[in-house]
This record gives structure tokens, sequence and C-alpha cells, in this order.
């Protein structure tokens, strides 16, 4: 057996010891652990992207609902990604008070992988000022 000093070791070009496989056995404990990293940042990611289409629908809608003399928060709704979260926008038009209100509720649950239950929970409002002209001056009482 070859005798190897540390202060040697960078000058030879031969291992002082033998570590085949010892990179493969490294990754073989740290893979688990990679992929568990991997699947929870797409699972962020995921989470997160549903959460802006949802804020991005409240505020779509509500400006829509209030910006024109008809109410286009159904064209509007065309620019959330998901169906399920379309479907659940609410816009109510007040026009005595020239406001709308947008809202959005869910709270989901689903079955995923090794019996885990993904929970969704979404919730946002918005009211917005009808931006459109009326003519003369608003009414005694009102948000003026």
């Amino acid at each position: 057996m070859r005798r190897c000093w540390p202060w040697k070791q960078s000058l030879d070009r031969a291992p002082c010891s033998s570590s085949k496989g010892q990179a493969m056995a490294e990754f073989a404990l740290v893979l688990p652990a990679l992929l568990l990293l991997l699947s929870a940042m797409l699972l962020a990611g995921f989470y997160a992207f549903r959460a802006a289409a949802a804020d991005w629908g409240v505020f779509a809608t509500g400006v829509s609902g209030g910006s024109y003399p008809a109410p286009a928060d159904a064209q509007a709704r065309l620019s959330v990604a998901w169906l399920d979260i379309r479907e659940r926008i609410m816009v109510d038009l007040d026009a005595s008070s020239r406001q709308a209100r947008s809202r959005i509720a869910i709270q989901d649950s689903r079955p995923w992988i090794f019996g885990i239950q993904l929970v969704e929970a979404q919730r946002g409002r918005g009211v917005f000022r009808l931006w459109r002209f009326y003519p003369g001056p608003p009414d005694p009482g009102g948000v003026e």
C-alpha cells in the first residue's frame, strides 16, 4: 500500500485512497431531498399562479363592470386562465352609489398522491367606483 501525505496529494495525479463510487452513493442519498424540494417549489409556484389569477379576475371584472354602460364582466372573465376560478367570480353593480363590487371565494380540497389532501383557499373582494360619466349632479346622500 502506498503512503500518501496530505501535502503531497495535490502534487500526485493518482488519488491516495480508493473513492470510486462515492459520488454515486452521495447522489443516491441526496436525490430524494432534491426531488422533494423540486416538487415543493413546483406546487408553490402553481398555487401562486392560481392566486394571482383569482386576484386578476376580481380586479378585471370589477373594473369592467363599472367602466361601461353595459356590464362587460363576461368579457373580462375570459382573461382568467382557469374555468373554475372564472365561474366563482361574482360582480354586483350598484348604480345608486355608483360602485361595482366584485368578489371571489374558493375553498376546495382534492386528493393527491400518497393520500395527501391539497387544500386551496382563496378569498378576495374589490370595491370600485364607477368610472363613467353621469348626467347632472349625484343624488343627495350619495357617496360623493
